[in-house]
């Protein structure tokens, strides 16, 4: 059931993905675009990016030693993979915070500044955007 929910979502998310670039095509005599691409999408692949790049961070950091614990045992988790470390990083960078994944040692810092990133690069994007000359 889940997978298929999952599947109805990305089908409606590209078909609006693609209804979106036509209608800038439409509009591209009338309006002066600054982006080759819609904003949405600029922020949603910076975030992404910055998802992923702090995911290594975090898998690198693991092979040395355990960085995150379960969140109402306490115990920590020693095998860890690459989608465990994906998950922790986009809860993080969005700062959802379920409290399932709990950093030990110097990753509380890292995760710090990847939340604060989460909440920075998209307004800073959306603010620099917005305020541009449009003449």
């Amino acid at each position: 059931m889940a997978q298929a929910f999952l599947g109805i979502l990305v089908v409606l998310i590209l078909f609006q993905l693609g209804a979106f670039a036509k209608k800038k095509g439409n509009m591209k005599d009338t309006h002066k675009f600054s982006l080759q691409w819609p904003l949405y999408l600029y922020i949603l692949t910076v975030l992404l990016s910055t998802m992923f790049i702090f995911a290594m961070i975090y898998y690198i950091s693991s092979v040395y030693t355990p960085i995150l614990k379960v969140g109402n045992t306490g115990e920590l988790i020693t095998d860890y993979t690459f989608m465990q470390m994906l998950y922790y990083s986009g809860v993080t960078l969005l700062s959802i915070g379920y409290g399932d994944l709990v950093p030990v040692g110097a990753i509380r810092f890292i995760s710090i500044f990847e939340g604060f990133l989460g909440i920075v690069l998209p307004t800073v994007i959306f603010i620099k955007e917005i305020t541009k000359d449009r003449t």
